[in-house]
């Protein structure tokens, strides 16, 4: 089991075990520490080495602010998986251990202790805490005071945790970390419920972009077959009309011959001589030949070519002349009216009470600030065992808010520079 700061929650077992690792860690420093005195405990120090864990997160933006005294002291961002600190003796330490929407827990140093124990040195005290998530329906209020309290134990002559306070917080620590291990065994279920969803939803959209892929390729491979086949189509008809126009032209061409080979012999044409008036007629010898009258030869009215004359179909396009509209629009006027600032609450008229009320185990200052019908109420208990709380109209509240608000010279128009700086 785990200490006190752990999600589980501390148990006798866990602090026996703890208190026996100790005396033995004590033994064997003790041994060194003859050996070679001063070189493992540093005088009028209490060095503290801490480790933050996260749950279902990790360490980023989240910090360790020590508090001394009630007063910010430093503030840790880096190397908190393994950090140390050196604390002053005869003071009270308080490192608060924070992040964005997780529970902050709070571990408490009482660095008071004799001076005869002081100057033979202390044993580095380790310590780890973890934060969980907040959840809206779980209360937290125990977690407004330190869950582990380290203090000086005079049986063990060294710093331990203080058992009593442990037990008086325990049944309340044990409360709440139940309810945060139900509500995260519910976050984890839901969450491995979403992670099934988006498993099948993945798978069925795997699924799917297959199917896709696999029509897709089917469709790649008919366009593919039918750009083939219509090559094929446009070779074929391209073959069929080289062929077409070869058969018309032999055609053509036998046709042309079989005009020749009809064509009729041409047959010359004999001229009759004059016959002159009264002269005795005497018998016509035949006339001596004479060479035919060669006629030019007939051409097939098919061969002949006519010119056509005809008109240019093309339609000649007309301009359209048309003026374009304006693209920008005109810039308008607007007018704006500014809500003046409501007036400032003027401070004179805020009445400040104070009380201070001692009790045997806390010491607490009250003030009451009225201001016409509104009042309200701040408190600082300040514990003897060295807790440092602040309160506002019974609600807990920051240091800061307490200063800010609640003090007297804040009241009165000072500007103190805020403690959280």
């Amino acid at each position: 089991m785990l200490p006190p700061w752990y999600v589980h929650g501390p148990n006798k077992f866990a602090l026996r075990m703890h208190y026996s690792s100790r005396t033995i860690w004590t033994s064997i420093l003790f041994f060194l520490f003859i050996v070679t005195p001063g070189a493992l405990f540093a005088q009028g120090k209490f060095t503290v080495n801490g480790r933050l864990k996260m749950e279902s997160g990790d360490l980023s933006d989240a910090r360790a602010v020590v508090y001394k005294d009630g007063v910010k002291e430093r503030t840790i961002t880096s190397g908190l998986n393994k950090f140390s600190l050196d604390l002053e003796l005869n003071a009270n330490y308080i490192v608060s251990f924070e992040k964005e929407g997780y529970v902050s827990k709070k571990i408490s140093f009482n660095t008071k202790a004799p001076a005869e124990a002081i100057s033979g040195g202390f044993t580095p005290f380790d310590y780890a805490v973890s934060l969980f998530k907040q959840y809206d329906d779980v209360n937290i209020v125990v977690f407004n005071q330190p869950v582990g309290l380290i203090r000086y134990d005079e049986r063990s002559g060294d710093f331990d945790y203080d058992t009593d306070y442990t037990k008086s917080i325990q049944s309340q620590l044990q409360q709440v970390l139940e309810e945060v291990d139900k509500k995260q065994k519910e976050e984890e279920n839901s969450e491995k419920e979403k992670a099934a969803q988006a498993a099948v939803a993945a798978k069925a959209q795997a699924k799917a972009e297959a199917e896709a892929a696999k029509q897709a390729a089917a469709k790649e491979k008919a366009d593919a077959e039918a750009a083939k086949q219509a090559a094929a189509k446009a070779k074929a008809d391209a073959e069929a009309a080289k062929e077409a126009e070869a058969a018309a032209k032999a055609a053509e061409k036998q046709k042309a011959e079989e005009v020749r080979k009809e064509k009729p012999p041409v047959v010359p044409v004999l001229e009759p001589e004059p016959v002159l008036a009264e002269q005795p007629v005497r018998k016509q010898e035949p006339p001596a030949h004479k060479p035919a009258v060669q006629r030019a030869p007939e051409v097939h009215p098919g061969l002949l070519s006519k010119a056509v004359v005809e008109e240019d179909g093309r339609r000649s396009a007309e301009p359209t002349i048309r003026e374009e509209e304006p693209r920008v629009e005109m810039a308008r006027a607007v007018v704006q009216h500014e809500t003046p600032a409501p007036p400032a609450i003027d401070g004179s008229d805020v009445v400040r009470d104070e009380e201070l009320i001692v009790e045997p185990s806390r010491v607490t200052t009250v003030v009451t600030l009225s201001t016409g019908d509104r009042k309200d109420e701040y408190r600082k208990v300040v514990h003897k065992w060295g807790g440092l709380y602040y309160f506002k109209n019974g609600n807990t509240c920051t240091q800061e808010v307490y200063d800010r608000e609640a003090r007297d010279e804040q009241l009165a128009g000072a500007s103190p520079r805020s403690k959280m700086d």
